[in-house]
């Protein structure tokens, strides 16, 4: 969980002036930029994570306001008199009293109020421009700090990653020039939850050609989303389709009088599942993910195989499948 408070700390040490007002919209821009971060990036966090991160930053803002000086609290200026009336200059003389000592403001001490120059007014006016560099400076450090999490989150507790394919496979796998090359498929296109805004209702099934994504339709605006490779058989393809039957290691032919072996299906080119659409168009797995993304030399719509098996056990028979360029 991120931690506010240093952020908070500093820009509050920079308000000039430092009242409770101005404390109240710094806060109320804190908050309306960490739930801005958060719904902004991709993947979208639950609001079960959001809320603790809006429990998070609603804890700096007690402790913050729990240290603030009673200094910082700078009392507006003492309303101007009106001018006592002349009177001639001898009444003057017998009826001035003595001399009363004018009653002064308690210090006010620059290093306690940060860099703020002592001859600063402390009447409402709108910020200068270099007063609002906190606001953007702690704007700037919570969406950062929110993208963060939201990327070692997905990278950690998220469905899809391959965690038996060392880091270094995976990196060296993406370098190569041939889409169809053994390894990892992208981190962009791991299967995940995200936003996602359309007209076709829960549970349709979108293939994005051009973004090399296909989303299961969810619930609250969002969506699954798998990445896919596109193979030739599927290049032209566009419009509404429907699963029309289901298939587990399709094309797969075992050598005869025995069983298939692990190792020999996993040599399956067409992956481990197949959701065969009309108009000879189909959903199906690969052995080579790290094609995934990329324009591929064989078959339709391709998965990786843990892709395609958990697409395969939600997707019944006669799901609408919208394709589109």
């Amino acid at each position: 969980m991120v931690d506010y408070f240093p952020v908070l700390e500093r820009a509050v040490a920079a308000l000039n002036p430092n009242t409770k007002e101005a404390r109240r919209v710094l806060y109320d821009r804190a908050r309306r930029a960490l739930v801005d971060g958060l719904r902004a990036g991709d993947p979208t966090l639950s609001d079960t994570d959001l809320k603790t991160q809006s429990s998070a930053l609603e804890a700096a803002i007690r402790r913050v306001e729990e240290g603030v000086s009673p200094v910082f609290e700078r009392p507006a200026s003492p309303p101007v008199q009106p001018a006592p009336r002349v009177a001639p200059q001898s009444a003057q003389r017998a009826a001035q009293p003595a001399p009363q000592p004018v009653p002064q403001p308690p210090p006010v001490h620059l290093e306690e109020l940060g860099s703020a120059p002592a001859d600063e007014g402390y009447g409402d006016r709108p910020p200068l421009a270099d007063e609002r560099k906190p606001w953007r400076i702690i704007a700037a450090s919570l969406a950062g700090l929110a993208v963060l999490l939201v990327g070692v989150g997905a990278y950690t507790f998220w469905p899809g990653k391959s965690a038996s394919t060392p880091p270094t496979q995976r990196g060296s796998a993406a370098k190569r020039a041939d889409p169809d090359a053994a390894g990892a498929a992208p981190y962009v296109y791991l299967r995940q939850p995200v936003y996602f805004r359309t007209t076709h209702p829960v549970g349709t099934i979108v293939v994005d050609k051009q973004q090399s994504f296909l989303y299961v339709v969810r619930p609250s605006v969002s969506a699954l989303r798998y990445g896919i490779g596109v193979g030739p058989e599927c290049v032209t393809s566009a419009g509404l389709y429907q699963i029309v039957r289901k298939e587990e290691w399709p094309g797969f032919k075992a050598l005869a009088g025995r069983s298939a072996t692990d190792d020999e299906r996993a040599k399956n080119p067409f992956g481990a599942r197949a959701l065969y659409l009309d108009k000879e168009a189909r959903v199906h797995g690969t052995n080579t993910p790290a094609s995934i993304g990329r324009p591929s030399s064989l078959g339709c719509f391709r998965l990786a195989n843990d892709d395609v098996i958990h697409l395969y056990e939600r997707a019944p028979v006669d799901t609408r499948v919208v394709v589109i360029n």
